[in-house]
């Protein structure tokens, strides 16, 4: 994330830059911070639960629009949660 916002913290929705492609065009992928692992690296989870790790030089925050799509594409689930 840029130097002059503070760093992500554990929830924060981010854009990873470093996962974007141009051949062929592909967005930079979307994710939920997991776990902070230091000063430079996260873990993120996709909404469908597929994790990796991310450099914080590489990360964005993500736009509203975005939250908002990841969140419906979350699965959810049906009943009580135990």
């Amino acid at each position: 994330m840029p130097e002059d916002t503070r760093p992500p913290k554990r929830g924060d929705y981010v854009v990873d830059e470093a996962t974007r492609q141009t051949m062929p065009p592909e967005p930079a992928w979307v994710g939920r911070v997991q776990t902070v692992l230091d000063a430079g690296h996260v873990r993120l989870v996709t909404p469908h639960g597929a994790e990796w790790t991310a450099r914080v030089e590489n990360l964005t925050e993500a736009e509203a629009s975005q939250r908002a799509a990841y969140d419906a594409a979350v699965p959810h689930r049906v009943g009580a949660r135990r």
